[in-house]
């Protein structure tokens, strides 16, 4: 399945969320170690059919960076936005 993302990038008015969807394998471990239960999994399959997460809650996000640290693949990043 093909799809024309390569990055989900969502924000609030302190920090943004960037998930590089083709190096996520699923694992969870970002998803689950988020202590304000900013990300969920997408509906979309990124080139090797995993779904990557999704910020769907990004206007919970605390910046604490744990999404990012946990990630084994580097598929996630955090970044401040200095609103």
């Amino acid at each position: 399945m093909a799809h024309a993302l390569s990055l989900i990038s969502k924000e609030n008015k302190k920090y943004r969320v960037n998930v590089i969807i083709d190096r996520c394998k699923e694992c969870g471990l970002c998803i689950n170690i988020c202590p304000v239960k900013v990300l969920s999994k997408s509906g979309i399959l990124n080139k090797n059919g995993y779904r990557p997460p999704d910020p769907v809650n990004i206007e919970k996000c605390i910046g604490c960076r744990l999404c990012e640290y946990s990630c084994p693949d580097f598929a996630i990043f955090v970044e401040g936005v200095g609103k």
